[in-house]
């Protein structure tokens, strides 16, 4: 289990505290250290503002967004949990446990989440990470109970979904539909990442499942660092980040492909364009912080800086001059925006190296 929100900031003060002192030429006084600790950075503003602008558009049903609620709700609360807010939190915790319980609600009688609201396979991944997330960070028994119960079952619906018989190409992965043969890489990356967040918070999930995934995630990628979403050879941006972690969760620290993926995305660089900016920006945080830690440091200077920039005065973000992510809304580009922005902080299981 994670720990509860007033341990984790003690330990993640108490490790600043260490960075800032030792990197200091003179030994800093306890009110310089609180000073450092204390004063907003434009990140951590961007961060408040965007949960803000999210809380903002809360319906009384609990739900966020509208278009495919679930799915948009889902997000908005792991962007919360990402950055660091909790059930419990004294402030903001009745805001999440009444968008939980909208989610929990719009679970069907067979486990699956993306029926609902129409969100498909996409949804119901993004729902199961996220109540993976949730698990473990409140004291209020019925909630928590409800939490796991409703990821176990999500989690059967995906397991079999993995299973189901399929072309060598598409054997491993995911795709709109449970039942469907085929597969692709980005709708398989939500599946993945729901069922090793689910392995961190002590529920099992078999091997294969977790290991035909990877495969899958590899066998689209080459010796040259592309990565495909549907066949090999396909130059995806968006999809890189992904790649790295999907062979991060399947422990291939040393795959020759990482090298090449993160020499790919650093040819070509993140930039405010393109149709998916929003997708790519979170899976190059989550994957670079992974796999390439050291090259994360300053790739994710110029991530941060472009979504500083380019933040709207409510808090919120569009997508950018020529993308599409617009038609999914406001909540979805503001909660990827900040689940982006708030990967160092390391507190969600996909997050942590």
């Amino acid at each position: 289990m994670m720990p509860h929100l007033p341990g984790l900031r003690a330990l993640l003060i108490g490790s600043l505290i260490v960075v800032v002192t030792s990197a200091s030429a003179v030994e800093l006084t306890d009110a310089e250290v609180i000073k450092i600790l204390t004063t907003e950075q434009p990140k951590d503003r961007a961060i408040r503002r965007g949960l803000e602008f999210i809380r903002s558009e809360q319906k009384p049903s609990g739900s966020v967004g509208d278009r495919t609620p679930t799915a948009l709700t889902s997000m908005a609360v792991m962007a919360h949990l990402a950055a660091g807010t909790t059930p419990d939190d004294p402030e903001q915790g009745a805001w999440m446990q009444r968008s939980l319980r909208f989610v929990l609600s719009q679970q069907d009688a067979n486990g699956y989440f993306g029926q609902s609201d129409g969100s498909r396979m996409y949804g119901h991944g993004i729902t199961a990470l996220m109540l993976a997330e949730a698990l473990g960070m409140t004291h209020d028994e019925d909630l928590e109970e409800r939490l796991r119960s409703g990821l176990e079952r999500a989690i059967a619906v995906t397991i079999n979904a993995a299973r189901v018989k399929k072309s060598d190409q598409h054997r491993g992965g995911w795709r709109y539909q449970p039942n469907e043969n085929s597969s692709d890489l980005s709708l398989s990356g939500w599946q993945l990442m729901s069922l090793h967040a689910t392995q961190q918070v002590g529920i099992t999930v078999p091997e294969e499942v977790i290991k035909d995934a990877v495969d899958y995630a590899k066998r689209l990628t080459t010796e040259d660092g592309k990565v495909g979403y549907e066949s090999r050879g396909q130059d995806h941006p968006a999809l890189r980040g992904l790649a790295l972690l999907s062979l991060m969760v399947g422990g291939q620290h040393e795959a020759p492909e990482i090298a090449r993926v993160v020499g790919r995305i650093q040819g070509d660089p993140i930039s405010w364009q393109g149709q998916w900016f929003f997708y790519r920006a979170y899976y190059d945080a989550v994957g670079m912080a992974r796999a390439a830690p050291e090259q994360w440091e300053s790739y994710g200077e110029r991530l941060e800086k472009i979504l500083v920039e380019h933040q709207n005065q409510d808090g919120s973000w569009n997508a950018p001059p020529g993308g599409n992510e617009n038609d999914h809304g406001k909540v979805y580009t503001t909660s990827m925006a900040v689940l982006a922005l708030s990967v160092n902080r390391h507190v969600l299981p996909a997050y942590q190296r």
